[in-house]
Protein backbone atom coordinates (compact mmCIF):
# COMPACT_ATOMS: atom_id res chain seq x y z
CA UNK A 1 0.00 0.00 0.00
CA UNK A 2 1.57 3.67 -1.13
CA UNK A 3 2.36 5.45 1.87
CA UNK A 4 3.68 9.19 1.25
CA UNK A 5 4.58 9.66 5.00
CA UNK A 6 6.41 6.19 5.22
CA UNK A 7 9.16 4.58 2.98
CA UNK A 8 7.32 1.63 2.02
CA UNK A 9 9.68 -1.33 0.00
CA UNK A 10 7.64 -4.36 0.89
CA UNK A 11 6.82 -4.89 -2.78
CA UNK A 12 9.27 -5.25 -5.26
CA UNK A 13 12.24 -5.92 -2.85
CA UNK A 14 10.66 -8.19 -0.54
CA UNK A 15 10.20 -10.31 -3.58
CA UNK A 16 13.71 -9.96 -5.30
CA UNK A 17 14.90 -11.73 -1.83
CA UNK A 18 12.66 -13.99 -1.70
CA UNK A 19 13.41 -15.38 -5.19
CA UNK A 20 16.74 -15.32 -4.57
CA UNK A 21 17.02 -16.81 -1.22
CA UNK A 22 14.66 -19.66 -2.89
CA UNK A 23 16.88 -20.11 -5.93
CA UNK A 24 19.83 -21.01 -3.50
CA UNK A 25 18.11 -22.93 -1.28
CA UNK A 26 16.74 -25.10 -4.44
CA UNK A 27 20.23 -26.90 -5.50
CA UNK A 28 21.39 -29.59 -3.04
CA UNK A 29 25.10 -29.28 -1.39
CA UNK A 30 27.52 -31.34 -0.22
CA UNK A 31 31.60 -32.02 -0.45
CA UNK A 32 34.84 -32.29 1.57
CA UNK A 33 38.03 -30.73 0.83
CA UNK A 34 41.02 -27.72 2.17
CA UNK A 35 39.51 -24.21 3.23
CA UNK A 36 41.15 -22.10 0.55
CA UNK A 37 43.69 -19.42 1.86
CA UNK A 38 43.09 -16.65 -0.63
CA UNK A 39 39.93 -15.01 -1.97
CA UNK A 40 37.74 -17.55 -4.35
CA UNK A 41 37.16 -16.78 -7.80
CA UNK A 42 34.11 -18.44 -9.52
CA UNK A 43 36.58 -21.06 -11.37
CA UNK A 44 38.44 -21.78 -8.54
CA UNK A 45 34.98 -22.66 -6.95
CA UNK A 46 33.48 -24.42 -10.01
CA UNK A 47 36.80 -27.05 -9.58
CA UNK A 48 36.63 -27.53 -5.86
CA UNK A 49 33.42 -28.44 -6.34
CA UNK A 50 33.59 -30.83 -9.29
CA UNK A 51 35.85 -33.12 -7.29
CA UNK A 52 33.74 -32.58 -3.94
CA UNK A 53 30.31 -33.39 -5.75
CA UNK A 54 29.28 -36.90 -4.49
CA UNK A 55 26.57 -36.93 -7.14
CA UNK A 56 29.79 -37.10 -9.49
CA UNK A 57 31.06 -40.12 -7.78
CA UNK A 58 28.02 -41.66 -7.62
CA UNK A 59 27.82 -41.65 -11.35
CA UNK A 60 31.13 -43.04 -11.91
CA UNK A 61 30.10 -46.08 -9.87
CA UNK A 62 27.44 -46.38 -11.89
CA UNK A 63 30.37 -46.10 -15.06
CA UNK A 64 32.43 -49.08 -13.15
CA UNK A 65 28.90 -51.11 -12.72
CA UNK A 66 28.48 -50.75 -16.48
CA UNK A 67 31.91 -51.72 -17.34
CA UNK A 68 31.12 -54.75 -14.60
CA UNK A 69 28.54 -55.94 -16.77
CA UNK A 70 30.97 -55.29 -20.03
CA UNK A 71 33.43 -57.92 -18.46
CA UNK A 72 30.55 -60.15 -17.16
CA UNK A 73 29.49 -60.78 -20.83
CA UNK A 74 32.73 -61.60 -21.92
CA UNK A 75 33.46 -63.94 -19.06
CA UNK A 76 30.15 -65.96 -20.41
CA UNK A 77 32.49 -66.54 -23.68
CA UNK A 78 35.03 -68.05 -21.99
CA UNK A 79 36.31 -71.28 -20.27
CA UNK A 80 34.07 -72.45 -17.99
CA UNK A 81 35.14 -75.32 -15.72
CA UNK A 82 32.71 -77.44 -13.41
CA UNK A 83 34.06 -79.74 -10.67
CA UNK A 84 32.06 -82.07 -7.96
CA UNK A 85 33.92 -83.57 -5.56
CA UNK A 86 32.18 -85.91 -2.85
CA UNK A 87 32.43 -88.79 -0.49
CA UNK A 88 29.78 -90.88 0.21
CA UNK A 89 29.01 -94.49 1.72
CA UNK A 90 29.67 -97.97 -0.39
CA UNK A 91 28.67 -101.53 0.42
CA UNK A 92 31.98 -103.73 -0.03
CA UNK A 93 31.86 -106.18 -2.84
CA UNK A 94 34.73 -109.02 -3.17
CA UNK A 95 35.29 -112.44 -4.74
CA UNK A 96 34.56 -111.47 -8.16
CA UNK A 97 31.32 -111.00 -10.52
CA UNK A 98 30.24 -114.64 -10.67
CA UNK A 99 28.51 -116.93 -7.97
CA UNK A 100 32.05 -119.18 -8.03
CA UNK A 101 33.97 -116.00 -6.34
CA UNK A 102 35.95 -115.44 -9.20
CA UNK A 103 36.29 -113.05 -12.30
CA UNK A 104 36.24 -116.35 -14.67
CA UNK A 105 34.26 -118.72 -15.95
CA UNK A 106 35.95 -122.20 -16.71
CA UNK A 107 35.77 -123.94 -19.62
CA UNK A 108 32.51 -126.00 -19.81
CA UNK A 109 30.84 -124.48 -17.12
CA UNK A 110 27.51 -122.18 -16.56
CA UNK A 111 28.63 -118.87 -14.21
CA UNK A 112 26.03 -117.19 -13.05
CA UNK A 113 26.54 -113.19 -12.65
CA UNK A 114 25.87 -112.16 -8.51
CA UNK A 115 23.05 -110.38 -7.73
CA UNK A 116 23.81 -109.02 -4.41
CA UNK A 117 24.63 -105.32 -5.20
CA UNK A 118 21.61 -104.11 -2.45
CA UNK A 119 23.48 -106.19 0.07
CA UNK A 120 25.68 -105.54 2.95
CA UNK A 121 26.99 -108.81 3.57
CA UNK A 122 30.56 -107.52 3.54
CA UNK A 123 30.12 -104.46 5.49
CA UNK A 124 30.23 -100.87 4.49
CA UNK A 125 33.16 -98.61 2.62
CA UNK A 126 33.73 -94.87 2.41
CA UNK A 127 33.93 -93.87 -1.20
CA UNK A 128 34.93 -90.93 -2.99
CA UNK A 129 34.44 -89.19 -6.08
CA UNK A 130 35.49 -86.30 -8.48
CA UNK A 131 33.32 -85.24 -12.22
CA UNK A 132 34.70 -82.25 -13.76
CA UNK A 133 34.07 -80.57 -17.03
CA UNK A 134 35.88 -77.85 -18.89
CA UNK A 135 33.97 -75.98 -21.10
CA UNK A 136 34.42 -73.38 -23.79
CA UNK A 137 31.75 -72.03 -25.95
CA UNK A 138 32.20 -72.10 -29.82
CA UNK A 139 29.12 -70.26 -31.00
CA UNK A 140 26.13 -68.83 -29.32
CA UNK A 141 24.24 -68.05 -32.74
CA UNK A 142 24.65 -63.73 -31.78
CA UNK A 143 23.66 -63.98 -28.06
CA UNK A 144 27.46 -63.03 -26.48
CA UNK A 145 27.55 -60.49 -29.17
CA UNK A 146 24.42 -58.63 -28.82
CA UNK A 147 24.66 -58.63 -25.23
CA UNK A 148 28.42 -57.66 -25.23
CA UNK A 149 27.51 -54.68 -27.97
CA UNK A 150 24.53 -53.56 -25.65
CA UNK A 151 26.41 -53.46 -22.45
CA UNK A 152 29.07 -51.41 -24.02
CA UNK A 153 26.73 -49.11 -25.40
CA UNK A 154 25.03 -49.35 -21.98
CA UNK A 155 28.61 -47.87 -20.10
CA UNK A 156 28.54 -44.92 -22.49
CA UNK A 157 25.09 -43.91 -21.61
CA UNK A 158 26.22 -43.75 -17.96
CA UNK A 159 29.63 -42.26 -19.14
CA UNK A 160 26.85 -39.24 -20.25
CA UNK A 161 25.25 -39.35 -16.56
CA UNK A 162 28.68 -38.41 -15.44
CA UNK A 163 28.42 -35.32 -17.78
CA UNK A 164 25.22 -34.32 -16.68
CA UNK A 165 25.94 -34.54 -13.14
CA UNK A 166 29.01 -32.27 -13.62
CA UNK A 167 26.81 -30.06 -15.61
CA UNK A 168 24.29 -29.72 -12.21
CA UNK A 169 27.48 -29.09 -10.17
CA UNK A 170 28.72 -26.03 -12.86
CA UNK A 171 25.17 -24.48 -12.64
CA UNK A 172 24.66 -24.99 -8.32
CA UNK A 173 28.21 -23.33 -8.14
CA UNK A 174 27.35 -20.41 -9.88
CA UNK A 175 23.38 -19.97 -8.60
CA UNK A 176 25.54 -19.77 -4.56
CA UNK A 177 28.82 -17.84 -5.83
CA UNK A 178 26.30 -15.22 -7.92
CA UNK A 179 23.38 -15.58 -5.37
CA UNK A 180 25.91 -14.28 -2.65
CA UNK A 181 27.33 -11.58 -4.23
CA UNK A 182 23.54 -10.18 -5.61
CA UNK A 183 23.00 -10.92 -1.05
CA UNK A 184 25.64 -9.07 -0.03
CA UNK A 185 25.26 -5.56 -2.90
CA UNK A 186 21.66 -5.23 -1.16
CA UNK A 187 22.38 -5.57 2.18
CA UNK A 188 25.61 -2.92 1.39
CA UNK A 189 22.55 -0.87 -0.79
CA UNK A 190 20.38 -1.22 2.50
CA UNK A 191 22.89 -0.29 4.94
CA UNK A 192 24.03 2.74 3.02
CA UNK A 193 20.43 4.20 2.80
CA UNK A 194 19.85 2.93 5.98
CA UNK A 195 22.65 5.30 7.21
CA UNK A 196 21.39 8.73 5.24
CA UNK A 197 17.87 7.90 6.38
CA UNK A 198 18.74 7.93 9.99
CA UNK A 199 20.98 10.52 10.02
CA UNK A 200 18.03 12.66 8.62
CA UNK A 201 15.78 11.28 11.26
CA UNK A 202 18.27 12.79 13.72
CA UNK A 203 18.72 16.03 12.51
CA UNK A 204 14.35 15.99 11.83
CA UNK A 205 14.34 15.03 15.62
CA UNK A 206 16.01 18.27 16.44
CA UNK A 207 13.97 20.55 14.30
CA UNK A 208 10.91 19.08 16.32
CA UNK A 209 12.10 19.20 19.73
CA UNK A 210 12.69 22.99 18.65
CA UNK A 211 9.32 22.93 17.08
CA UNK A 212 10.66 23.42 13.73
CA UNK A 213 9.03 20.49 12.32
CA UNK A 214 6.12 18.79 13.10
CA UNK A 215 6.16 15.04 14.41
CA UNK A 216 4.06 13.25 11.63
CA UNK A 217 7.92 13.91 9.61
CA UNK A 218 9.86 12.01 12.10
CA UNK A 219 6.92 9.43 12.76
CA UNK A 220 7.38 8.93 8.40
CA UNK A 221 11.07 8.56 8.57
CA UNK A 222 11.08 6.55 11.85
CA UNK A 223 8.05 4.44 10.17
CA UNK A 224 10.77 4.28 7.00
CA UNK A 225 13.94 3.39 8.89
CA UNK A 226 12.26 0.54 10.92
CA UNK A 227 11.51 -0.97 6.93
CA UNK A 228 14.96 -0.78 5.90
CA UNK A 229 16.08 -2.33 9.15
CA UNK A 230 13.61 -5.52 8.44
CA UNK A 231 14.98 -5.97 4.50
CA UNK A 232 18.00 -5.10 5.82
CA UNK A 233 18.34 -8.03 8.24
CA UNK A 234 16.50 -10.83 5.38
CA UNK A 235 19.47 -9.64 2.99
CA UNK A 236 21.85 -10.79 5.70
CA UNK A 237 20.02 -14.16 6.32
CA UNK A 238 20.17 -14.77 2.16
CA UNK A 239 23.72 -13.29 2.00
CA UNK A 240 24.57 -15.65 4.87
CA UNK A 241 22.57 -18.89 3.54
CA UNK A 242 24.43 -17.88 0.04
CA UNK A 243 28.12 -18.34 1.09
CA UNK A 244 27.43 -21.02 3.55
CA UNK A 245 26.20 -22.89 0.77
CA UNK A 246 29.06 -22.17 -1.24
CA UNK A 247 31.27 -23.33 1.45
CA UNK A 248 29.61 -26.64 1.47
CA UNK A 249 28.96 -27.37 -2.26
CA UNK A 250 32.85 -26.77 -2.49
CA UNK A 251 34.10 -29.07 0.26
CA UNK A 252 34.59 -26.49 2.92
CA UNK A 253 33.31 -26.94 6.87
CA UNK A 254 30.55 -24.62 7.26
CA UNK A 255 32.32 -22.35 10.14
CA UNK A 256 35.35 -21.94 8.06
CA UNK A 257 35.83 -18.30 6.75
CA UNK A 258 35.44 -17.82 3.30
CA UNK A 259 36.26 -14.69 0.69
CA UNK A 260 35.28 -14.69 -2.55
CA UNK A 261 37.46 -12.84 -5.15
CA UNK A 262 35.01 -10.30 -6.81
CA UNK A 263 34.27 -6.90 -5.33
CA UNK A 264 30.26 -7.22 -6.83
CA UNK A 265 27.92 -8.65 -8.76
CA UNK A 266 28.19 -7.94 -12.60
CA UNK A 267 27.09 -9.04 -15.77
CA UNK A 268 29.11 -11.42 -17.99
CA UNK A 269 29.46 -11.54 -21.27
CA UNK A 270 25.84 -12.08 -23.86
CA UNK A 271 26.68 -15.25 -26.27
CA UNK A 272 26.97 -13.70 -29.30
CA UNK A 273 25.85 -16.79 -31.39
CA UNK A 274 22.58 -16.84 -33.47
CA UNK A 275 19.54 -19.35 -32.19
CA UNK A 276 20.12 -21.81 -34.51
CA UNK A 277 23.68 -21.69 -34.22
CA UNK A 278 22.78 -22.59 -30.70
CA UNK A 279 20.28 -25.66 -31.47
CA UNK A 280 22.49 -27.05 -33.75
CA UNK A 281 25.50 -27.09 -31.14
CA UNK A 282 23.07 -28.26 -28.34
CA UNK A 283 22.06 -31.15 -30.62
CA UNK A 284 25.77 -31.91 -31.58
CA UNK A 285 27.25 -31.74 -27.56
CA UNK A 286 24.34 -32.55 -25.24
CA UNK A 287 25.04 -35.30 -23.08
CA UNK A 288 21.41 -36.32 -23.60
CA UNK A 289 21.70 -36.78 -27.55
CA UNK A 290 24.69 -38.66 -26.96
CA UNK A 291 22.56 -41.22 -24.50
CA UNK A 292 19.48 -41.54 -26.90
CA UNK A 293 21.61 -42.56 -29.95
CA UNK A 294 23.62 -44.86 -27.43
CA UNK A 295 20.33 -46.14 -25.71
CA UNK A 296 18.63 -46.62 -28.32
CA UNK A 297 21.62 -48.89 -29.96
CA UNK A 298 22.04 -50.29 -27.08
CA UNK A 299 18.02 -51.81 -26.90
CA UNK A 300 18.51 -52.75 -30.38
CA UNK A 301 21.08 -54.91 -29.44
CA UNK A 302 19.43 -56.00 -26.57
CA UNK A 303 16.33 -57.12 -28.28
CA UNK A 304 18.56 -59.07 -30.93
CA UNK A 305 19.85 -60.98 -27.91
CA UNK A 306 16.80 -62.04 -26.48
CA UNK A 307 15.39 -62.92 -29.70
CA UNK A 308 19.11 -64.99 -30.13
CA UNK A 309 17.77 -67.03 -27.09
CA UNK A 310 15.52 -69.25 -29.55
CA UNK A 311 18.89 -71.12 -30.41
CA UNK A 312 21.09 -73.29 -28.77
CA UNK A 313 25.25 -72.86 -28.12
CA UNK A 314 28.12 -74.83 -29.78
CA UNK A 315 30.26 -75.75 -27.29
CA UNK A 316 33.43 -77.98 -27.16
CA UNK A 317 35.31 -78.97 -23.89
CA UNK A 318 36.62 -81.89 -21.59
CA UNK A 319 34.57 -84.37 -19.65
CA UNK A 320 36.21 -86.17 -16.76
CA UNK A 321 35.45 -88.36 -13.59
CA UNK A 322 36.34 -91.34 -11.03
CA UNK A 323 35.42 -92.90 -7.99
CA UNK A 324 37.32 -94.78 -5.50
CA UNK A 325 35.73 -97.87 -3.04
CA UNK A 326 38.30 -99.37 -0.74
CA UNK A 327 37.49 -102.67 -0.05
CA UNK A 328 36.16 -103.11 -4.10
CA UNK A 329 37.88 -104.58 -7.13
CA UNK A 330 38.24 -102.25 -10.04
CA UNK A 331 36.41 -103.60 -13.14
CA UNK A 332 38.30 -103.26 -16.84
CA UNK A 333 35.62 -105.27 -18.51
CA UNK A 334 34.28 -102.57 -21.50
CA UNK A 335 30.51 -104.04 -21.19
CA UNK A 336 30.01 -103.71 -17.27
CA UNK A 337 30.53 -100.42 -15.47
CA UNK A 338 31.84 -99.78 -12.11
CA UNK A 339 30.33 -97.08 -10.87
CA UNK A 340 32.19 -96.64 -7.49
CA UNK A 341 35.71 -97.74 -8.92
CA UNK A 342 36.13 -95.70 -12.30
CA UNK A 343 38.25 -93.48 -13.98
CA UNK A 344 37.50 -92.03 -17.38
CA UNK A 345 38.27 -88.38 -19.71
CA UNK A 346 37.34 -87.46 -22.95
CA UNK A 347 36.98 -84.64 -25.23
CA UNK A 348 33.36 -83.28 -26.01
CA UNK A 349 31.57 -81.13 -28.82
CA UNK A 350 27.91 -80.68 -28.21
CA UNK A 351 25.18 -78.20 -28.38
CA UNK A 352 23.30 -76.88 -25.51
CA UNK A 353 19.50 -75.78 -25.74
CA UNK A 354 17.42 -74.60 -22.85
CA UNK A 355 14.00 -73.20 -25.05
CA UNK A 356 10.83 -71.84 -22.96
CA UNK A 357 8.87 -71.10 -25.81
CA UNK A 358 6.58 -68.73 -23.46
CA UNK A 359 9.75 -67.34 -21.61
CA UNK A 360 11.16 -66.21 -25.20
CA UNK A 361 8.51 -64.87 -25.83
CA UNK A 362 7.62 -62.37 -23.19
CA UNK A 363 11.45 -61.58 -22.71
CA UNK A 364 11.30 -60.42 -26.32
CA UNK A 365 8.04 -58.23 -25.89
CA UNK A 366 9.45 -56.60 -22.63
CA UNK A 367 12.48 -55.71 -24.69
CA UNK A 368 10.50 -54.52 -27.32
CA UNK A 369 8.69 -52.46 -24.60
CA UNK A 370 11.36 -50.83 -23.42
CA UNK A 371 13.29 -50.01 -27.01
CA UNK A 372 9.61 -48.10 -28.16
CA UNK A 373 10.04 -46.61 -24.74
CA UNK A 374 13.80 -45.42 -25.44
CA UNK A 375 12.90 -44.29 -28.55
CA UNK A 376 10.38 -42.30 -27.41
CA UNK A 377 12.69 -40.38 -25.09
CA UNK A 378 15.10 -39.98 -28.07
CA UNK A 379 13.03 -37.76 -29.97
CA UNK A 380 11.97 -35.92 -27.15
CA UNK A 381 15.08 -35.25 -26.66
CA UNK A 382 15.85 -33.89 -30.60
CA UNK A 383 12.46 -31.97 -29.94
CA UNK A 384 13.14 -30.87 -26.42
CA UNK A 385 16.39 -29.43 -27.00
CA UNK A 386 15.77 -26.83 -29.50
CA UNK A 387 12.98 -25.38 -26.72
CA UNK A 388 15.48 -25.34 -23.70
CA UNK A 389 18.24 -23.58 -26.03
CA UNK A 390 15.27 -20.94 -27.27
CA UNK A 391 13.72 -20.82 -24.14
CA UNK A 392 17.17 -19.89 -22.14
CA UNK A 393 17.74 -17.54 -25.43
CA UNK A 394 14.90 -15.31 -25.08
CA UNK A 395 15.76 -15.21 -21.26
CA UNK A 396 19.55 -14.00 -21.78
CA UNK A 397 18.24 -11.64 -24.12
CA UNK A 398 15.10 -10.32 -22.18
CA UNK A 399 16.80 -10.33 -18.85
CA UNK A 400 19.89 -8.17 -20.77
CA UNK A 401 16.88 -5.38 -21.58
CA UNK A 402 16.01 -5.27 -18.01
CA UNK A 403 19.67 -4.52 -16.69
CA UNK A 404 20.13 -2.02 -19.17
CA UNK A 405 16.53 -0.11 -18.26
CA UNK A 406 17.31 -1.36 -14.67
CA UNK A 407 20.57 0.55 -15.02
CA UNK A 408 19.18 3.69 -16.35
CA UNK A 409 16.49 3.52 -13.65
CA UNK A 410 18.91 2.70 -10.95
CA UNK A 411 21.13 5.87 -11.60
CA UNK A 412 18.27 8.32 -11.43
CA UNK A 413 16.76 7.17 -8.83
CA UNK A 414 19.93 7.49 -7.01
CA UNK A 415 20.13 11.07 -7.70
CA UNK A 416 16.31 11.77 -7.28
CA UNK A 417 17.43 10.59 -3.71
CA UNK A 418 20.46 12.07 -3.03
CA UNK A 419 18.83 15.71 -4.30
CA UNK A 420 15.68 15.02 -1.92
CA UNK A 421 18.13 14.67 0.90
CA UNK A 422 20.11 17.52 0.62
CA UNK A 423 16.12 19.90 -0.85
CA UNK A 424 14.92 17.65 3.15
CA UNK A 425 18.29 19.29 5.06
CA UNK A 426 17.43 22.82 3.44
CA UNK A 427 13.73 22.48 4.62
CA UNK A 428 12.36 22.67 1.02
CA UNK A 429 10.62 19.16 1.41
CA UNK A 430 8.75 16.91 3.76
CA UNK A 431 9.33 13.81 5.15
CA UNK A 432 7.04 12.49 3.00
CA UNK A 433 8.81 13.24 -0.37
CA UNK A 434 12.01 11.87 0.82
CA UNK A 435 10.34 8.73 1.64
CA UNK A 436 9.34 8.91 -1.96
CA UNK A 437 12.50 9.34 -3.71
CA UNK A 438 14.21 6.74 -0.65
CA UNK A 439 12.15 3.81 -1.77
CA UNK A 440 12.22 4.13 -5.18
CA UNK A 441 15.83 4.30 -5.45
CA UNK A 442 15.61 1.25 -2.81
CA UNK A 443 13.68 -0.80 -5.01
CA UNK A 444 15.42 0.28 -8.38
CA UNK A 445 19.09 -0.86 -6.71
CA UNK A 446 17.44 -3.95 -5.29
CA UNK A 447 15.81 -5.07 -8.76
CA UNK A 448 19.10 -4.24 -10.73
CA UNK A 449 20.88 -6.34 -7.97
CA UNK A 450 18.38 -9.53 -8.45
CA UNK A 451 18.06 -9.22 -12.57
CA UNK A 452 21.76 -9.31 -12.89
CA UNK A 453 21.60 -12.60 -11.04
CA UNK A 454 18.69 -14.00 -12.77
CA UNK A 455 20.74 -12.69 -16.19
CA UNK A 456 23.77 -14.29 -15.40
CA UNK A 457 21.90 -17.79 -14.36
CA UNK A 458 20.22 -17.87 -17.59
CA UNK A 459 23.65 -17.49 -19.63
CA UNK A 460 24.42 -20.16 -17.01
CA UNK A 461 21.46 -22.06 -18.18
CA UNK A 462 22.08 -20.95 -21.78
CA UNK A 463 25.49 -23.04 -21.32
CA UNK A 464 24.12 -25.98 -19.94
CA UNK A 465 21.34 -25.84 -22.42
CA UNK A 466 24.20 -26.28 -25.24
CA UNK A 467 26.33 -28.26 -23.74
CA UNK A 468 28.87 -25.51 -23.22
CA UNK A 469 30.05 -26.63 -19.95
CA UNK A 470 33.18 -28.73 -18.92
CA UNK A 471 32.38 -32.11 -19.31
Amino acid sequence: MKNRNGIRIRGVLGASLASLAAGLLAGPVFGASAVPSEPLTLEQATEMALHADPRIDEQRANVARAQALIERVQGEGGVRLSANLYAGLAPKASDGIFTNGTNTCPANESCTLRDDSLKLNEGITVTTGLTASIIQPLYTFGKLENYGAAARLNRDVKASEVALARGETWLTVRRAYWGYLAARDTRRMLKGVKRQVDGAGADLRGDVDAGRAPMRQLYALESGAAQLERYLAEAESVESIAIDGLKTIIGVPIDASLEVAEHRIQPITLPGAELGELADRALAQRPEMAMAENGLAAMRNYVAARKSERLPNLYAGVVAGGAYTPGRERLNNPYIHEPLNHVFATPVVGVQWDFNPGVVRANVSDAEAELRGVVAKAELARHGIPFQVAEAYHQVHGLERQIQALGTAKDNTRKWMVSSFMDFQAGLIEGGELSEAVKANTEAQADYYRAINDYNMSVARLAVATGDYPQ
